[in-house]
Parts: C-alpha cells; structure tokens; sequence
C-alpha cells in the first residue's frame, strides 16, 4: 500500500510539472483558460484524457466550483473572489486590503485565493483521513474495556456532520482513495494557478497598458508608464515576483502532500497513545478505589496492635 501511494505521487508530481513548460507565447487570459482545459480539466477528446487528475470534479473535496482567476482587462475579479472565498469560509475583506496596495494586485489576490483553496482542500482531506481512522480504530476497540471508545465516537460523529457541510466525504475510505482524491484535487488546482501564473507574467511584459491601468496606476501623468525608470524599476519588480510565486508553489505543492502522508502515518499512533494513557488512568483509579481501604485496614490494625 504505501509503495503504491508513492508511485501514486512520483506520476502525479511527473506529470503536472511536464505541464509546466507547454506555455503558449504570447498568453492572453483565452489563452489560459484554454491551457486549465487542456492541460488541467482533461475534458473532451484530449490525448491525455487518462492522467490522474481527470476525475477530481466529480471528486472535489470542496463543495464549490473553483472561481475563474481574474481578466485583468475585466473589473469583475474581486467581486467573483469574494464570494468564493465567502463560500469555502475564508476572509473575503482581505481582497479589499490587497486593492489598497500600490502597483498591480492581481498576483497577490489570486495567491491569496489559490493558498485559501489549497488549505481548504487538505483541511478537508484531514477529515476525511481521520474519520476513516477513527472509525477503523472503534471498530477494534472492545467496549468493555476502554472509556476512550465512547469519546472517539463521539468525536467522530462531530467530524462527520463538519465534514458533510463544508466537505465532500470520500465513500471510499481507503488509505489510497483518501490520497489520490487528494492529489486529483490539488494537482488541478497547482496546474490551473500556474497557468495563470504565465498569463500575468505575459500580461505584464506584453500588455503594459492593461496590466497597469486596470490597478489604477495609469490613471494620472505621473504615472509609472510615463516615467521611463519607474516604468522599468516596477516592471522588474512584477516580474520577479511573478516568476519568485512560481518557484515558490512548485517547492511547496510536494511538500504539503508529504507533510499530509506524514500526518496519516502518525495520527493512528496518536489516538493510541491517547488510549494507552486513558486506560492508565482508569487502572490508577480503579486500584486507588481497591487499595485505599485495605491501606485503611491496615493502618487501623497497626495502631491497634501498637502498645499505649
């Protein structure tokens, strides 16, 4: 089983990453929505219709369609991300936090968005993993002989109805069914982000106007555009941002799913753990509650026998 979770994560990994370098020139936001198509969504008659990712809609673990990341040519990108956010119960204010900054803000919303997502996603990926190990674990556990077996129900029955409303419970509860639904989820949502992550590094070496204006900096003559060292200085800065956000996701995406292998491999053992420690404690009590009248037994004895 876990070779087959590793050999689930070596091809999933493989191939999102070849994904990375077919990247049309130059990218306009058609461009990208048409790359997530082909490349991310596999719908269709595509030649690569069998990766591992091609079922994740049917299997979100969110139960929200994922927003389209913003048209920067468009003013509808924060009103959409809003009420996505809203839905997955995240903070939708801090979109409005982002606009009050200096300089193009479609990189540090659509970030802001794609981190909220992906922590949605493994937030639900954990319930899931813990209700089919507590659910395995009291299944083992004789009833007469743990008080934790009643806390772990209960404590699963509170995960269930969590899990139902803000989640998708994963019907099969295997350990491999948890992880590839998983990977399915976050593969899509890796590949779809960096599309959009070309997109605006296109848009913000190819479509200065656009870039800039639609974030109000091209609004006045002193603009970054009409001031040739500003200009240059801020489109540098864009553009190492940009591709700084690209490396940065692609270093992260794989650790977050070894962290999350990590944590399925050592919760079990921290449940039992727990059960060790209650049934300790159940044994301390039931032999003070056996002892303490014999020690009183005894303790009158002696006195009795000792010489006034």
């Amino acid at each position: 089983m876990k070779i087959l979770s590793l050999i689930l994560i070596f091809l999933s990994f493989g191939s999102v990453f070849a994904a990375d370098g077919t990247v049309p020139e130059p990218m306009s936001y058609e461009g990208y929505q048409s790359n997530v198509d082909l490349f991310c969504k596999l719908e269709g008659n595509v030649p690569n219709k069998g990766e591992l990712w091609i079922d994740w809609q049917k299997e979100s673990l969110i139960k929200r369609e994922q927003v389209p990341y913003a048209d920067i040519t468009k003013n509808i990108g924060d009103g959409n991300y809003k009420g996505y956010l809203k839905d997955i119960e995240s903070d939708p204010s801090r979109i409005d936090a982002l606009s009050l900054g200096t300089g193009p803000t479609f990189l540090e919303k659509a970030s802001y968005v794609y981190k909220e997502t992906m922590g949605t996603i493994y937030a639900c990926a954990v319930m899931n993993a813990k209700i089919r190990i507590i659910n395995d674990l009291v299944t083992k556990i004789p009833s007469t002989q743990s008080n934790m077996k009643q806390k772990l129900k209960n404590q699963l029955s509170s995960l269930q109805k969590s899990a139902k409303q803000k989640c998708r419970v994963v019907q099969d509860t295997s350990e491999l069914s948890v992880k590839k639904t998983l990977l399915d989820n976050t593969t899509y949502q890796y590949c779809n982000y960096r599309q959009y992550l070309y997109y605006l590094d296109n848009a913000s070496k190819n479509s200065l106007a656009s870039y800039y204006k639609a974030n109000g900096i091209a609004a006045s003559g002193s603009s970054l555009l009409t001031n040739t060292d500003s200009a240059v200085q801020e489109i540098a800065l864009s553009a190492n941002r940009i591709t700084e956000e690209i490396a940065h996701t692609k270093e992260v995406f794989p650790q977050a799913m070894v962290a999350f292998t990590e944590f399925e491999k050592t919760y079990a053992s921290h449940i039992l753990m727990e059960l060790i420690l209650q049934d300790y404690l159940d044994l301390r009590d039931s032999l003070k509650k056996l002892l303490n009248p014999i020690g009183q037994v005894i303790y009158k004895a002696s006195n009795a026998q000792s010489p006034k």
